[in-house]
């Protein structure tokens, strides 16, 4: 019987047609595993998620519900300042958490843009961490070089990126994942998530009235709301980078190769989306994809040389622990797609990604059934 490795080594030297009728699959892919990380997480489904991934996703969602806890708190406890309940003010300033066990009685934490984020920061830890970048203070030859055009703009943005990203590390040296950082909708359905546990905690222990406890809560997660910025997310700030390199035609191959090579995955994945006209939550799929056929698909579609493609390919591959074989195979057939098969290949991913998950639930469905 031909076992799993052998599979995918056999797929993967198949001719670019294949590659082509892929593509569409590569879709359900991210979908499947972003379901399949809820399920596993929430249900103990079957093992798909490594110890460390579990361990690391469900770190960062505790201190993401209590830093979305603490805020609304300490919200709270200003506007109770005046009412006689010492005990009221007491409990919300006291470190016992309430939200995380009463939201995990629930599905509100399946949400699947909040589990892709959670995801999407563990993969991008671990990648940076193998292609070397282990710090949040890491400043590196490409970021200097930015820094020395003389691009007033670019300068700026490149700072407001490197502060972005000292975001994505706790104290110890392990992935973070801000609140301000999560995408809007995740942000504003996990805001009002937190704040529905809250109510059912003041109205079961501390006898509050439900009309005040909805209009104190309403309040203070509309404060929180106000804060968000998308421009100043990781994304945001990498996308607005991006956005300049490009306006100055300097998103050339060698800025793609040294964004990978010295593990700023933010500006390599904005990169990548500027020149192909997708989404960075796209590209980053094209790059984790498992079969590796989407990320040289997309480098062909925007016209990068050989040289620098294959480096790209075989620099992420080896640094995931990819065999060299299939490296030589992947690197094979990025040789043998043609761009205009890879441009339309990568149509859809151009697209909104509200229709990529819609095209992905109808055509999935319809298949099952």
């Amino acid at each position: 019987m031909m076992g799993l490795e052998d599979e995918r080594q056999e797929r993967e030297q198949a001719a670019p047609s294949r590659w082509l009728t892929d593509a569409a699959r590569a879709l359900d892919t991210v979908e499947n595993r972003v379901d399949r990380a809820a399920s596993e997480l929430f249900d103990g489904g079957a093992p798909g998620l490594s110890d460390q991934h579990r361990a690391q996703i469900a770190q960062l969602m505790r201190a993401l519900i209590g830093a979305i806890e603490d805020d609304l708190r300490i919200r709270l406890a200003e506007s109770l300042a005046d009412e006689p309940r010492p005990e009221l003010l007491a409990a919300l300033g006291s470190a016992t958490p309430i939200a995380p066990a009463l939201l995990e009685r629930t599905r509100l934490l399946r949400e699947a843009d909040l589990v892709a984020a959670m995801l999407r920061r563990v993969d991008e830890h671990r990648l940076a961490l193998m292609l070397g970048r282990d710090s949040p203070y890491h400043v590196a030859d490409l970021a200097q070089r930015l820094l020395d055009l003389g691009d007033g703009a670019i300068a700026e943005a490149t700072m407001a990126l490197l502060v972005a990203e000292s975001r994505r590390y706790d104290q110890f040296g392990d992935p973070a994942l801000a609140r301000t950082d999560l995408p809007s909708g995740a942000h504003r359905k996990l805001l009002w998530a937190v704040a529905a546990a809250l109510r059912h905690y003041l109205i079961r222990h501390h006898a509050m009235p439900d009309s005040q406890a909805d209009l104190l809560l309403a309040g203070a997660v509309r404060a929180l709301l106000a804060e968000h910025d998308e421009i100043d997310t990781l994304d945001g700030r990498a996308d607005g980078l991006a956005e300049l390199l490009a306006q100055a035609e300097l998103i050339d191959d060698r800025l793609l190769a040294d964004a990978l090579e010295e593990g700023w995955l933010a500006l390599f994945t904005a990169a990548i989306a500027q020149r192909a006209g997708i989404d960075s939550a796209g590209v980053w799929s094209m790059i984790t994809d498992p079969s590796g056929m989407m990320l040289g698909t997309v480098l062909r579609a925007i016209g990068c040389a050989r040289e620098a493609a294959v480096t790209m390919l075989w620099r992420i591959g080896s640094a995931e622990g990819i065999d060299e074989e299939v490296l030589i195979a992947r690197a094979d057939a990025f040789d043998r797609l043609a761009p205009r098969e890879a441009a339309e290949a990568v149509l859809i991913w151009r697209l909104d990604p509200n229709y990529r998950r819609a095209v992905i639930e109808i055509g999935e469905g319809g298949r099952r059934r």
